[in-house]
């Protein structure tokens, strides 16, 4: 999950770029995408969900990636050149990342207790027993966020940390190849190594669907994605040093619309063998249009105050969702009886079309809600204790 800077300025060496405020759209971009990772995590069965457009929703990883890629660029990317500079960098976005983690890992912990007493003092075991694969080798995994490092080990836990995991070291590799190969064409040139190498080793290792590549090889998906962002924040910083021309009017009218449309096009259909890989590129390209390119109608959308704030909860959108889909879960099949059904080789709760909407309505409402809460009172606060800190 891509974690934007709440307040970012142009880096020193970069030219002067046209729109100071694009980042408030990219921030709702993400906060559109985190939506779409919450609706296509919905485990009952329902008609919005079974969409190809939302099946496809774990794409939006993808995008994550590589608008982080761009925007980490952008902000530290003139400001890496020694081992102090890069321990500040991740000092900052620890603070960013880690404290909404470890909450919600402690979330789940209580979940498993939960699980275990219903299942020591009633014999109710709700869907895999208590801490076996939640156990205690995975909540070290998920303390030192590794989880999403192992070749072997599933998901466990917050299940969507797991990019957050791999991005934390993505961060790691990015501020040691920019100290290494300074901030220039040897810089870019690397991030091109970086990306063809992952998508090598992705199709090489049969992961021929970004979505499959899980655990280990998510580490090479993220560096592919990331990287990519990097590659598209230079191309940026090329564009907006050029003087306007009568081009750009052409541009600005059409581009970022029409990649935005091709993009949910793309996201409508079935995307079989190595088609996924499109993806990160049409983020990219979609990065790209909207900042190099700004389309009133387009840009006026996204920086509306829903989008806004959607954009800037769209960390806690992403981290709390998964506790709501277990509660829910469990309400539905525990309390209602709704009974399991396979679809399409995985387990879903067999709602009706009408039960399964209403569900869904609440489930986006309620993390909404706790997104709001969850934001003012745990990520936003320690953000910005973690910059005092340092003085930032």
């Amino acid at each position: 999950m891509a974690v934007l800077p709440q307040s970012v300025s142009p880096p020193l060496a970069a030219p002067a770029v046209r729109n100071v405020g694009f980042f408030v759209t990219l921030e709702s971009l993400r906060g559109i995408a985190a939506l779409i990772v919450v609706v296509y995590h919905a485990v009952w069965l329902n008609p919005v969900t079974s969409s190809r457009f939302f099946s496809n929703g774990a794409l939006m990883v993808d995008f994550f990636f590589v608008l982080s890629g761009f925007v980490i660029c952008h902000s530290y990317g003139d400001r890496l050149s020694n081992a102090k500079d890069f321990g500040r960098f991740l000092w900052l976005r620890l603070g960013r990342l880690y404290p909404l983690h470890f909450a919600f890992l402690m979330v789940f912990v209580l979940i498993e207790a939960v699980k275990y007493v219903a299942q020591v003092r009633y014999g109710i075991i709700a869907d895999k027993p208590a801490f076996t694969v939640n156990g205690a080798g995975a909540f070290l995994a998920n303390v030192f966020l590794v989880q999403a490092l192992s070749f072997t080990a599933p998901l466990t836990f917050n299940y969507p940390s797991w990019s957050i995991s791999v991005e934390f070291y993505a961060y790691v590799l990015f501020g040691i190849v920019r100290m290494i190969s300074g901030r220039g064409l040897g810089f870019v040139l690397a991030s091109c190594v970086i990306v063809m190498t992952s998508a090598a080793v992705l199709l090489n290792g049969g992961h021929l669907s970004l979505a499959d590549s899980g655990n280990g090889w998510a580490f090479f998906r993220c560096c592919g994605g990331f990287f990519l962002g990097v590659l598209t924040y230079f191309s940026y910083r090329n564009t907006a040093a050029r003087p306007s021309a009568d081009w750009q009017k052409f541009l600005e009218a059409w581009l970022a619309p029409i990649v935005l449309c091709v993009t949910v096009v793309f996201l409508s259909l079935e995307l079989k063998a190595a088609w996924s890989f499109m993806l990160p590129l049409l983020g990219g390209a979609l990065i790209y249009s909207t900042v190099a390119f700004p389309n009133r109608a387009l840009t006026a959308v996204l920086t509306s105050p829903p989008l806004r704030w959607l954009g800037k909860v769209s960390y806690s959108i992403y981290m709390v969702h998964a506790a709501i889909v277990w509660s829910l879960t469990q309400c539905l099949t525990m309390i209602l009886k709704v009974p399991h059904g396979i679809i399409a080789g995985e387990a879903h709760v067999a709602t009706s079309p009408l039960l399964g909407l209403l569900i869904l309505v609440i489930y986006i409402s309620m993390v909404l809600i706790l997104s709001h809460f969850t934001f003012k009172w745990i990520e936003d606060p320690f953000r910005r204790k973690s910059r005092r800190l340092i003085g930032v």
